[in-house]
């Protein structure tokens, strides 16, 4: 099964922020960890958001993290909505 650049993403990211727990994770740090664009990430990051998987935090200090616990995200829901 071949997964979409855009799914692979996805899936790190929500990897990454249930790694930090509460903790709040910059988009261009999981962008650098990854070695990928940072506005391929924002887009995740947005779509992730939008369907209520990240809580993603505006301005200074902001960043995203898990808006529901880890346990129940699978990753079948994942790749359905992306």
């Amino acid at each position: 099964m071949r997964l979409t650049n855009f799914t692979n993403y996805a899936l790190r990211m929500l990897q990454y922020a249930a790694l930090r727990g509460e903790q709040v994770s910059r988009v261009t740090d999981i962008a650098e960890i990854h070695r990928v664009s940072v506005h391929h990430m924002v887009k995740v990051a947005n779509m992730l958001g939008r369907h209520g998987y990240l809580e993603t935090i505006r301005g200074r200090s902001g960043g995203v993290r898990l808006a529901r616990p880890a346990g129940g995200i699978t990753i079948g829901e994942i790749v359905r909505i992306t």
